[in-house]
């Protein structure tokens, strides 16, 4: 399993082919910085071939991604034939801009050789956290990355759980990786951070072709929810993301997973629940298009990211425990397939079976008592469950013999719940697992999300 908190560390060893142990002092002046030890460190380094896939083999297989995205910066592959044409096509695409805040101090306070290979390794993170879930690098602009997810052979409900998984990790790395590693180094970090907006526009809101010229020129989308994810990453505060209500209203996403963004004025906090400046229609009439605050911390309760690092950043709210396992399996025409907590939308009427495992071969305290809690959101839900946790189903695990003729305990022993896919949008199975004595062992949420 991959080590997230290490994670940028080993990555910006890889790319500049040094050891950062070394930590950099701030300096007041560049013949200061010219005349510290770090520079010659610095300037003797190699650069080394970047290890390009490095993030995407740790990242991936939390999200049941297989193989790498290797697609290059530029033109979408699906729009290729769009090159250097007049020729354009409606299709859907969910947008994603990232900014990087607070690099610009660095140039000021560091060496421009160790500001380079800082800021490059930030985007190159960047870049791989958004090819490991599916995006597509559009273009880099300066501290921004401009993506979009979704294509020919992605569902438009994909695209968009694709996006909000990838504004979910790059703030776990960003917080838990990059800034840690900065205060290793003695490095300014209180002004670093990520400014995330996304949106998604439909088919008939989105529109693909060539720009420019062929030699001067490239293949991009245009339309209103295009236009939006840059309006809203300019909104977002420090290491938020800001979703469009093209995004909102397509998934019908949860508001318990939102929050309206607020600021000061004048003492008092003001909400902002639509884009500003407000645009307006061809009669004048402002659109009040909506936007919402992606919930970090609510959200890091159903990621597919490791369950002991999750553990560690919600300060408990997630409880890991070595010797069981919560997992969920989808079963179609009899054949079971594991459900990966909320990397996909599966269609409704599909049976779901919950499942917890339990080691025998240790000193848990049986028989363990293991609680599940299911709550439904999204407007087909019947609102007198809508967004409210449901009374727990509670089982028992209890440890069991091999088989009638074989009297030793199985090495391993489990319960299971059977639900199936209904309500549109995101819902979520709690479960909760205690000992004999009523100490709680385990928490986790399996979030699924439903066309």
């Amino acid at each position: 399993m991959a080590n997230f908190e290490r994670m940028f560390e080993d990555f910006f060893d890889s790319v500049n082919g040094q050891s950062t142990s070394v930590a950099l002092a701030k300096s007041a002046s560049m013949e200061a910085m010219d005349s510290h030890p770090v520079m010659e460190s610095l300037q003797s380094l190699p650069a080394g071939p970047q290890e390009e896939f490095l993030l995407q083999t740790q990242i991936r297989p939390n999200f049941g991604k297989h193989g790498v995205n290797d697609s290059p910066i530029g033109t979408h592959p699906d729009f290729i034939a769009l090159e250097g044409t007049g020729t354009t096509q409606n299709h859907y695409t969910c947008t994603l801009f990232v900014d990087i805040k607070g690099s610009t101090r660095l140039s000021i306070l560091y060496p421009l050789d160790f500001v380079f290979k800082f800021k490059n390794a930030v985007i190159q993170t960047c870049v791989e956290i958004i090819r490991s879930l599916d995006g597509h690098v559009h273009r880099l602009m300066g501290d921004a990355v401009m993506a979009f997810f979704g294509g020919n052979s992605t569902t438009k409900e994909d695209a968009v759980s694709d996006a909000i998984n990838c504004s979910i990790t790059l703030r776990a790395i960003l917080e838990e990786s990059i800034k840690p590693w900065m205060e290793r180094q003695g490095l300014d970090a209180k002004d670093f951070g990520f400014r995330v907006g996304c949106d998604f526009g439909d088919d008939h809101e989105v529109l693909w072709g060539s720009f420019g010229y062929q030699n001067v020129g490239e293949v991009s989308a245009t339309g209103l929810p295009v236009d939006m994810a840059s309006k809203l990453q300019g909104l977002a505060s420090k290491n938020q993301t800001m979703l469009g209500q093209g995004l909102l209203d397509f998934v019908d996403w949860p508001e318990k997973y939102s929050d309206i963004k607020t600021r000061d004025k004048g003492g008092v906090p003001e909400s902002l629940p639509i884009v500003t400046p407000n645009l307006t229609d061809n009669e004048g009439s402002p659109i009040n298009y909506g936007m919402r605050q992606l919930s970090y911390s609510k959200s890091l309760e159903f990621i597919a990211l490791p369950r002991s690092f999750r553990e560690k950043i919600t300060g408990g709210t997630v409880k890991d425990h070595s010797q069981l396992e919560y997992r969920c399996f989808t079963s179609i025409n009899e054949e079971r397939s594991e459900y990966i907590s909320a990397s996909r939308f599966l269609g409704a009427n599909v049976s779901l079976v919950f499942e917890v495992e339990a080691r025998t071969a240790n000193r848990l305290n049986f028989p363990l008592k293991v609680v599940f809690k299911k709550t439904n959101h999204g407007r087909a839900t019947p609102e007198n469950e809508r967004d409210i946790e449901q009374e727990g189903q509670v089982k028992y695990i209890n440890k069991k013999r091999i088989s009638q003729y074989n009297k030793s305990i199985a090495p391993f022993t489990k319960v299971e719940l059977n639900e199936a896919t209904l309500y549109r949008g995101l819902h979520t199975m709690k479960c909760e697992v205690y000992e004999a004595s009523g100490a709680l062992l385990f928490r986790d949420w399996i979030g699924v999300m439903i066309r």
